[in-house]
């Protein structure tokens, strides 16, 4: 576990609010965005509209995909407890 300074601390926690703000808004984005822009279309996969594929199973894999790269790529693992403080068990 890696040992931050309280500011470095809250400069990735920070960080780590902010991607994931941005991923919640394109996620939000995406379902909004194509369930209204593909209700008018008469398509049908695996018997449900093109709009509730697309928006729908589209929006649970891009979380899954931005919450791996998000693990991957923004968080770290770090220790939130007291510098210099007891151990609290």
């Amino acid at each position: 576990m890696k040992k931050l300074t309280e500011e470095e601390k809250h400069k990735q926690i920070l960080k780590e609010v902010k991607a994931t703000l941005i991923l919640i808004a394109v996620v939000a984005i995406w379902h909004i965005g194509f369930a209204f822009l593909l209700d008018g279309v008469d398509v049908l996969i695996l018997g449900m509209p093109l709009w509730f594929f697309v928006s729908t199973i589209g929006a649970s894999a891009i979380s899954v995909i931005g919450v791996i790269l998000l693990l991957k790529f923004v968080f770290k693992d770090f220790d939130l407890g007291e510098e210099g403080g007891e151990d609290n068990d």
